[in-house]
């Protein structure tokens, strides 16, 4: 596979990268496209259904195996969600061959790093480790696809260790209670209208049965990418997938029927209090799927107004009207609907409306005028640097084939995606901003420092 640059300068930052990565860089005077640079990847499917992703990279004796399966609080129901989240944790807490201290002790002894993580849209799970343990690691990870025991003892103890972890995150937290109320005012229908975390009455609510049947639909090989890359030989590594996978069953993946939302006509807005110095609000527009090639202008108009230190927003709130002491924007696809976000931490004694006056002063001036082309390079180079970074590892790399494969269904579109953003034109980001980022499409979450006993 291949990613093609006509940029010198951003070729400069790729080609010093994908060297660093394993991958080759090879110039082509015979092309309009000066270089393309290629990496191994071997797609392949099982007869029951499940994805596999190998990438050989042979610098160092080490592999990371991810499985991320197509599950995440967007296939949760009302009543019971926080499932997903949920699961993640169950998946540690082991089988009949591999108990609960695989995951802990015995992989630590044999220098691997092991982790999970649950959004919206998947549910991802990586073991890290020298490459001499890939059988092993192949063995447990398919044992825990199908096997799990889910002890009513441990389920019960790790919802103590759910709530609790929402407790901290969320409840007492004000960026998670700002989340939680933004995804309460930003989705009517979506099942983005709650976090992965879930609900407390959720949490409480989910059954043995229910876990059970959360188990049986969506972690099974039809519904998972298994990503090995790093040190191996591809035939073996072949091999050992068919013989501890091929023989897992397949089964019907029950999702729930979704609802998509009315366009917004109406600024929507929420204040909570919570105990804090200053004031603290974020700013939400409901964006397309991941689907739309909008989203590649949108990746970079968010930089332009709010990452880093020379954005836009930053020099206006921070440096010349110093309202602020931090801000940010950013923007994300996901399969049923995008966000677009700006947030900032505002001084003490600031009042919030001044600061969302300013905010869509900086937000207007991109709906009325393009932003230059130096501005938009610097924006785009800042974000293929950081797009590229995550591949000079063997566990960087995985990571994005899994999520590519899962949330597009073609992992391909790592390297054709790096060419589209380079396509993007100034009147892009200004097309995008006039269509998606007009202040009666605002969803707006402001946090008030709540007043306490004595007046502090």
């Amino acid at each position: 596979m291949k990613y093609l640059f006509r940029s010198a300068q951003c070729l400069a930052i790729l080609v010093g990268v994908i060297a660093a990565s394993g991958g080759r860089a090879i110039a082509d005077t015979n092309s309009e496209d000066p270089v393309a640079i290629q990496f191994p990847v071997e797609k392949f499917e099982l007869d029951n259904g499940l994805t596999v992703l190998l990438q050989p990279d042979r610098r160092i004796p080490a592999v990371s195996v991810q499985t991320w399966y197509r599950v995440g609080s967007k296939d949760e129901v009302p009543g019971r969600t926080g499932l997903a989240h949920f699961f993640e944790h169950m998946m540690f807490k082991g089988t009949a061959k591999y108990p609960s201290s695989t995951w802990g002790e015995f992989l630590n002894s044999k220098g691997a790093d092991t982790n999970a993580f649950t959004s919206y849209d998947y549910t991802g799970y990586y073991i890290n480790a020298p490459s001499e343990n890939l059988e092993l690691i192949m063995d447990i990870e398919s044992d825990r696809m199908r096997h799990l025991t889910l002890d009513p003892k441990e389920v019960n103890s790790e919802r103590e260790v759910v709530k609790e972890e929402r407790r901290m995150r969320y409840d007492d937290n004000i960026d998670g209670g700002m989340r939680e109320k933004m995804a309460e005012v930003m989705f009517k229908k979506l099942p983005y209208r709650w976090l992965p975390i879930g609900f407390m009455v959720d949490l409480n609510a989910a059954s043995i049965d229910d876990m059970h049947k959360f188990y049986k639909s969506f972690y099974s090989p039809n519904n998972a990418v298994l990503v090995i890359a790093g040190d191996m030989d591809v035939s073996r590594a072949k091999s050992l997938v068919k013989k501890y996978f091929s023989n897992l069953p397949r089964e019907k993946v029950d999702r729930p029927q979704v609802t998509g939302e009315a366009k917004q006509t109406k600024m929507r807005s929420a204040t909570i209090s919570r105990v804090a110095q200053a004031p603290t609000l974020s700013v939400g527009y409901v964006l397309p799927d991941v689907t739309s090639k909008d989203h590649y202008a949108l990746d970079l108009l968010g930089i332009v107004l709010g990452q880093g230190q020379s954005s836009r927003l930053y020099k206006r709130l921070v440096y010349s009207t110093e309202v602020a002491t931090s801000t940010d924007s950013w923007s994300w696809g996901q399969t049923l609907a995008g966000q677009f976000a700006i947030g900032a931490s505002l001084k003490p004694g600031v009042k919030a409306d001044r600061v969302l006056s300013l905010i869509e002063g900086e937000v207007a001036k991109v709906r009325k005028k393009a932003v230059s082309q130096a501005e938009l390079d610097k924006a785009r180079n800042l974000f293929l640097k950081d797009y590229v970074d995550g591949l000079k590892r063997v566990s960087g790399k995985a990571r994005l084939l899994a999520q590519y494969e899962v949330v597009f269904g073609d992992y391909k579109r790592i390297f054709s995606d790096l060419e589209e953003y380079m396509k993007v034109k100034p009147e892009d980001l200004l097309r995008v901003a006039k269509n998606y980022l007009a202040p009666e499409r605002r969803n707006i979450v402001i946090v008030e420092p709540k007043k306490v006993a004595g007046g502090r």
